[in-house]
């Protein structure tokens, strides 16, 4: 008897501990849920990062190139907002920039920035998305599933927090550039490239770098780290594959 309380207990702290995305489905999740998901999640990390140098620490993300990229939209809902685009393909950035003046973001005398880098093609994060733009009570609509529901050819990783007035200035000649310098990095084997790198429409502080799927990741890898180079700012960031799945399904 004392055995099977003690294992009760154990099963009973162990659903009390899941998490929400698990508990219940993404129609049911409040704005909060979101934010959550969007910003400190397996699939959302808040990383800071060092001007002129490499990563220079973590926080959050606990447990809890130019060309068309065949209509995947890799941004926040502009179909639904009413806003131009929708196709996720590049656009913006009339003006010339040299991409090292994404470093100098936070002005002169900056020590460093914070960013998130956000899993943007797992599923739970397509869904915090639109939960995100038009709340829970839209978030079965039929454009909302259209997003939700649409291919996912690419392994795709944004980085937000950026500063807008420097990314409108990255014109699109310079994004295949910037494309080459994102890897995603497993042990023992080959990086994966990325082919693409977009602004992500509907945020204007946003990076999108598309890999392709043809070395598919899986749990056998354990952990990846996203790493990205623009400049003289160097982003890096480890993920946890085990913490990525649903079930024993990886989602990313």
């Amino acid at each position: 008897m004392r055995r099977f309380l003690i294992v009760l207990a154990a099963t009973a702290l162990a659903l009390f501990a899941e998490d929400f995305w698990a508990k219940k489905p993404y129609t049911d999740w409040s704005e909060r849920d979101a934010a959550k998901l969007l910003t400190n999640s397996p699939w959302s990390h808040e990383v800071v990062v060092v001007v002129g140098g490499a990563l220079a620490g973590s926080t959050g993300g606990g447990r809890g190139g130019h060309g068309s990229t065949g209509g995947l939209n890799t941004g926040d809902m502009s179909p639904m907002s009413g806003g131009p685009g929708g196709s996720g393909e590049i656009t913006g950035g009339a003006r010339a920039a040299r991409p090292e003046t994404l470093a100098d973001a936070n002005g002169p005398g900056a020590a460093s920035m914070t960013l998130h880098v956000r899993w943007q093609s797992a599923l739970h994060i397509r869904q915090a998305l639109v939960v995100a733009k038009v709340g829970h009570d839209k978030a079965d609509s039929d454009q909302a599933r259209k997003f939700i529901e649409q291919p996912m050819p690419y392994y795709v990783v944004a980085v937000t927090g950026l500063p807008p007035a420097r990314i409108a200035r990255i014109s699109d000649d310079q994004l295949p550039e910037l494309a080459k310098g994102a890897t995603i990095v497993r042990k023992d084997k080959d990086p994966i490239v990325a082919e693409v790198a977009q602004k992500v429409p509907g945020e204007p502080g946003a990076l999108a770098f598309l890999f392709p799927k043809t070395a598919a990741i899986t749990l056998e890898d354990k952990e990846v780290e996203f790493v990205s180079k623009v400049g003289r700012l160097e982003l890096k960031h480890k993920f946890k594959l085990k913490d990525m799945a649903i079930g024993a399904k990886l989602e990313l």
